[in-house]
């Protein structure tokens, strides 16, 4: 080996420490670029997570609010539904009830005719049998209705 050869390997093997010297610096500081940029995206993330827990945690209490006032309402529908149809099945009672004194009333008043157009005979002097006739009604009926017309014809 020559003389020469030695600093020529020290240069060569100074070169080489001194360009890996250089390229795991360059590669360091990208690496540290890349680091640098992912803390950033991390602190980005914790505050998005940490407003949408934020959020969550309003729209959860809105909708527990909102379920309350949904079961209060569903509570008063229910008892206003009970009322109703406890007014209901009393307004058809009652329904019934007028209905049945109307049909009494009406076949009442089907009698009630027979009995004033009978009153009338007798007070323009029609007989027992024309009265019959003309009425329908039983002859004990019509004796009993001219006995109270000549009772009241002599009263007045």
């Amino acid at each position: 080996m020559s003389l020469l050869a030695v600093p020529i390997i020290s240069v060569l093997a100074l070169f080489l420490v001194v360009l890996s010297s250089t390229i795991f610096y360059l590669f360091l500081t990208k690496l540290n670029r890349k680091l640098s940029m992912l803390d950033m995206q991390m602190q980005s993330t914790v505050l998005l997570v940490n407003e949408l827990q934020s959020i969550n945690s309003k729209l959860q209490l809105e909708f527990d609010s909102m379920r309350t006032v949904n079961e209060q309402f569903v509570r008063e529908n229910s008892q206003v539904s009970k009322q109703l149809e406890h007014r209901i099945k009393n307004l058809m009672l009652q329904a019934s009830e007028q209905q049945q004194l109307l049909t009494q009333w009406q076949e009442n008043q089907g009698q009630d005719k027979f009995y004033s157009r009978a009153f009338k005979l007798a007070g323009k002097g029609a007989s027992i049998e024309e009265i019959i006739s003309e009425c329908e009604l039983p002859r004990a009926e019509v004796e009993m209705l001219l006995s109270v017309y000549q009772q009241r014809a002599r009263s007045q």
